[in-house]
């Protein structure tokens, strides 16, 4: 049976899963040249897209991740000067995460690469079904969502 057909007959959680593990393993090759990990890249753009001063504990609920591994990503980014964490003015708990300068230079740089990478990844896919394929992504994190709420509610 060829490769395409056995990857089809597959749970459809387990071929998500695949998928990613090659899409992380296209980006981290295209972006050994920066020193960031997986970790790192996709914290830095969570960062960028959640805008400045988020806190540490909303980054890790926006990424589904435990606060001791995000913890060391960040003491990581903090040190290669991609990042800064500050005290909350109003809760002296609380840090707060701003992209430096030098972050949001890396960052560019690596939205450039993974542009290129997705432009290779969908060619040949039509824009209507690339958009249905988005909707069904949205839907399914939706949905995961639901139910990790459902159980944090147990």
């Amino acid at each position: 049976m060829a490769e395409q057909t056995l990857f089809a007959h597959r749970p459809l959680g387990m071929r998500m899963a695949m998928v990613v593990r090659q899409w992380r393993g296209i980006i981290d090759n295209a972006i050994t040249d920066t020193g960031l990990t997986q970790s790192s890249w996709t914290t830095l753009m969570q960062l960028q897209q959640s805008g400045d001063n988020i806190s540490v504990s909303e980054l890790a609920e926006m990424q589904g991740i435990e606060l001791p591994p995000l913890m060391r990503t960040l003491v990581h980014l903090e040190q290669q000067g991609y990042l800064l964490r500050t005290i909350s003015p109003y809760d002296k708990r609380c840090r707060l995460l701003t992209l430096t300068p030098k972050g949001r230079d890396v960052l560019q740089r690596l939205t450039n690469v993974i542009d290129a990478c997705q432009l290779r990844v969908t060619e040949n896919i039509p824009a209507d079904v690339m958009d249905a394929f988005s909707d069904t992504l949205n839907q399914l994190a939706c949905n995961m969502r639901n139910i990790r709420d459902d159980i944090n509610k147990i």
